[in-house]
């Protein structure tokens, strides 16, 4: 599968309010799914404490019609939030009330599973929710990229693409999954890579999850061996 490269990082944006240049940003951790009605997805970021002024979160995926990759499902203006004092950020994309602690803002709506999906990091974003990045030919390549730099990004990866019809394309070098023959609902990094986080068992919030939005991963233990075997170019 052919991958689009990462931008390169010029013209650094600066924090109004920090010295520490925003290309420090990294996205930390994410849930897309859990057991239940899915009150708990989130986005959680780490860097410099300091306002996210020109930072956007782009998710791309499809339509869910044939031959529709490359498309923004969601482009989230994170100019409103800061980074807090401990240098997390963790945003909770979802409706109704959570049961997990730790979010620092709250979009409504909700983040596709059971599929590729592909999270960037960008500054000066014009793309919009819809807008179609890879084209003609559905290669894998974005054509068009409406933002000025990629700061970060990570794929959730459940299949190869098939004409962009059972599967699409992943924008990222980062792809993490499948885990089994799905795509991973929750990933978080450490200091060795991206690792799969249980899907749960039992009512949510379950037991066995390792969650921590707003809060510095549970690295202390190593998911099982047959969820990181399935891990793939995990590195930034």
């Amino acid at each position: 599968m052919k991958r689009t490269a990462i931008s390169a990082l010029i013209g650094l944006t600066v924090f109004a309010l920090a010295a520490t240049p925003v290309s420090a940003l990294t996205i930390n951790e994410l849930r897309v799914d859990h057991g239940g009605a899915d009150v708990d997805e989130y986005v959680e970021l780490h860097g410099a404490p300091g306002p996210l002024t020109g930072v956007w979160l782009i998710v791309i995926g499809d339509t869910g019609a044939t031959n529709t990759c490359g498309i923004v499902e969601q482009a989230i203006d994170l100019s409103p939030y800061f980074v807090q004092p401990d240098g997390f950020f963790a945003l909770r994309i979802s409706t109704g009330a959570p049961f997990l602690t730790g979010y620092d803002a709250t979009v409504s709506g909700s983040l596709e599973n059971s599929d590729n999906l592909t999270f960037l990091l960008v500054t000066q974003n014009t793309a919009t929710v819809g807008m179609d990045l890879d084209s003609s030919p559905e290669d894998g390549i974005i054509d068009v990229q409406p933002w000025a730099n990629i700061l970060d990004s990570v794929a959730l990866f459940e299949g190869i693409p098939v004409n962009c019809t059972t599967e699409e394309h992943t924008y990222s070098p980062a792809v993490v999954g499948p885990d089994g023959t799905f795509s991973p609902v929750h990933i978080y990094w450490c200091g060795d890579g991206w690792h799969i986080g249980p899907f749960g068992t039992g009512t949510w919030p379950t037991p066995d999850r390792k969650d921590t939005p707003g809060e510095p991963n549970d690295c202390t233990v190593a998911v099982q061996s047959s969820t990181w075997g399935a891990v793939k170019h995990v590195y930034r």
